[in-house]
């Protein structure tokens, strides 16, 4: 297989540019180095195409050495079928590769393989091809202690018959291709299970050519928690009736032994195996969808923008252990704790939290609240609401409701622990919520991207899949910003391209030790960090105090030569003169430039934008939604009212939207417009301000309808 073509043809990319792709991408250049840096080279592939080009490389190269290991078994075996090879070597997907294998894959003991080595296979090739209907005079000849009888005997050669047909890639082929058609996936609901989460899924059945995403993955979680049972559902006559069309031989006098051992062969061997093969298969595309789902929900929540110049007071709600208190200062440092003794329960501690909380906003001059989503919010809320309406110098304080997600993972780790060693978990989970407000891509990078609150069914995917998926956006966004190579965390800075986390922990330990870094040169005294991981990593290496002013933009080491040489062709009185300089080049004056410095047009552009606006964040100012006021219970929700909300979650049924109450409504995607549409994710992403209307408040299963559909956007 020339699997750089398979590649080019698939992504409707160039040839040379997959080439030269591959190339870097096995001498160790890394996604965000190659996208941001090798434009020339690629033709201007992104990081979008470059992760799908690895990604399938990886596939092909796994099909490819997959191939081998079979060839190696048929060599074993002895086995030289020519036409056999051909179609393997011509496989385009693990699925055909082992349904054409799968003859003559070592079996397990089986009533064929049993029988077989009972020496029944003549007996088998026999009643293929006799017409003279003396089969039992035959199977007399056959008769042995785990066969002791004619009927013994000729049961045992139908199963080896049966296999055979089980075994022919040809007819799984056929189902599998009927199945895709007009085959029905059915589910029903298991009568002791003791949830309503999967009613929808109770008495249902569709067509697989219809299916979701969302459904095959609902429906195979229902399943792992024994609350639904799965059926295909398939024209059983149709598909047995071409099975006997090749499988019955002309004339024979044993039609009804044969029509039984392929029914047989059919409800015994195959349908069971399919059925898993087509639900394999299902689940592989399904788990693909949501992997890609979740990609688009997680990058717009990491690059979500950032609260920038502002003090924020980190609220983590709860009941036994009180309401922890986190005060940060614009630049994530802790101004000071508190914790809150129960105020929902008591008098006394309510009125002391309203005193206190009046006294400590004021004394560290913040008047912005992140109030985590978790137990205890809608009180929370309800609490600071309160803290409003009755104190005038606290009538500007915003609340905006933050996902809690991951802040107790993260809140034991290690580093957590390093950072805040006299601080309680749920402190360190108040500092967390604070800081995911303030800077969302620094905070969010220290916890598993899987248990960041946004995609579905993360845990009904194959784990390494969606880690390898989710870590690759991660690094994307982390390195489409760049970071602050002195302040940096180990976590944000392993991210970076070209640096592990060990490297990432000897950068931070050499900061410790020797200070500040002056220059980016200097990384290559950090241990373990050597040339080739300096190449992919000084780029999104930012120093803003630097020796060197290229060291604070995303202008790469091995271009400095070329961008002075710029500055001195554009040079004027001063910084504001050449900025606007380099502002009136025109695509032919950048045109002559490369040609005369030698260098490809988007390696020029690139520093010339960079030296306009050097380390400039793209990520704009943030927004919060204004949440109705007196709305902290799914109880306070009136229906027809029109609300204001944050998308949380993007799927391929809807928006998940937080109007500020403990569960998120759910604006279905016939709800979103007007107008038809088949996928949600081009009308809203996670972080953006939306208002609905209320449909249907559902109190006994916590569900919130809601509708975008003719209300009026901002």
């Amino acid at each position: 297989m020339d699997i750089n073509q398979v590649i080019a043809n698939e992504l409707k990319l160039n040839r040379t540019s997959v080439d030269a792709a591959v190339s870097m991408l096995d001498d160790g250049a890394t996604v965000p180095f190659i996208a941001r840096y090798r434009k020339e080279a690629t033709g201007g592939l992104t990081d979008e195409n470059l992760r799908d080009l690895e990604e399938k490389l990886v596939a092909y190269r796994n099909l490819e050495d997959r191939k081998k290991t079979v060839f190696k078994s048929l060599d074993d075996q002895n086995i030289q079928d020519e036409e056999l090879r051909a179609k393997i070597t011509e496989a385009m997907t693990m699925a055909e590769v082992e349904d054409l294998y799968r003859p003559y894959k070592p079996k397990k003991v089986t009533r064929a393989s049993k029988a077989i080595k009972a020496g029944l296979k003549p007996l088998s090739e026999y009643l293929k091809t006799d017409k003279t209907g003396k089969l039992k005079e035959e199977a007399k000849n056959y008769i042995c202690e785990d066969y002791p009888s004619e009927d013994k005997c000729i049961q045992g050669a139908l199963d080896i018959i049966a296999e055979e047909i089980s075994d022919n890639p040809n007819y799984r082929t056929f189902i599998k291709n009927y199945a895709a058609k007009k085959g029905q996936l059915t589910s029903a609901k298991i009568s002791d299970a003791d949830t309503s989460t999967y009613d929808n899924y109770a008495d249902y059945s569709k067509r697989i050519c219809d299916l979701k995403s969302y459904n095959i993955l609902a429906i195979n979680r229902g399943v792992d928690k024994k609350a639904l049972t799965k059926k295909f559902v398939f024209d059983d006559e149709y598909i047995l009736n071409h099975i006997k069309t090749f499988e019955i031989p002309s004339k024979t006098p044993y039609q009804s032994l044969f029509e039984e051992m392929i029914a047989d062969s059919y409800n015994r061997l195959i349908f069971s195996s399919v059925s898993n093969d087509i639900f394999s298969e299902l689940m592989d595309k399904a788990s693909d969808q949501a992997i890609e789902e979740f990609k688009v929900s997680l990058k717009a929540t990491l690059l979500y923008p950032p609260l920038k110049n502002k003090k924020v007071l980190g609220f983590d709600p709860g009941f036994t252990h009180g309401c922890k208190l986190a005060f940060i200062d614009e630049y994530g440092k802790v101004l000071d704790t508190h914790v809150l003794a129960d105020p929902f329960h008591s008098g006394y501690n309510h009125k002391k939290a309203l005193d206190d909380l009046k006294r400590l906003i004021i004394k560290n001059q913040t008047y912005m609240v992140a109030l985590g989503n978790g137990t205890a919010s809608r009180e929370s809320q309800k609490l600071l609401e309160e803290l409003k309406e009755n104190n005038q110098e606290l009538k500007d304080l915003q609340i905006a409701v933050v996902s809690e997600s991951g802040a107790s993972i993260w809140s034991a780790t290690k580093d957590a622990q390093k950072e805040f060693p006299d601080f309680e978990p749920n402190l360190r989970s108040a500092v967390s919520i604070a800081r995911r407000l303030q800077d969302p891509l620094a905070e969010l990078v220290k916890i598993p991207p899987e248990s960041i609150g946004v995609g579905q069914y993360q845990y009904d995917i194959e784990p390494k899949k969606l880690s390898l998926a989710l870590k690759g956006v991660v690094e994307d966004c982390v390195n489409a910003i760049g970071v602050n190579l002195n302040t940096a965390s180990g976590a944000l800075l392993s991210y970076i391209s070209g640096i592990s986390s060990k490297i990432a922990d000897n950068i931070v330990k050499y900061r410790e030790e020797n200070g500040a870094f002056k220059s980016r040169n200097q990384l290559l005294k950090v241990s373990g960090l050597g040339p080739k991981a300096y190449e992919n990593a000084a780029g999104f290496l930012r120093i803003p105090d630097g020796k060197e002013p290229l060291d604070n933009t995303a202008v790469h080491p091995e271009s400095y030569p070329i961008a002075k040489e710029i500055l001195k062709e554009v040079k004027g009185s001063d910084d504001a003169e050449t900025k606007e300089n380099l502002k009136k080049l025109t695509d032919q004056d950048i045109k002559a430039m490369a040609e005369r410095l030698e260098v490809g047009v988007p390696t020029l552009s690139d520093i010339i934008h960079e030296l306009i606006q050097p380390s400039r964040d793209p990520r704009e100012n943030a927004k919060t939604a204004h949440l109705t006021e007196g709305v902290t219970d799914i109880k306070d929700i009136q229906k027809g009212a029109i609300m204001e909300g944050t998308i949380r979650n993007v799927t391929g049924f809807g928006f998940f939207v937080d109007i500020g109450v403990e569960i998120n409504g759910l604006v279905y995607i016939s709800e979103i417009t007007n107008k038809f549409i088949q996928d949600p994710h081009p009308y809203g992403k996670p972080g953006d301000i939306v208002k609905v209307k209320v449909l249907d408040v559902d109190l006994n299963r916590k569900r919130i309808s809601l509708s975008m559909k003719n209300v009026k956007q901002d």
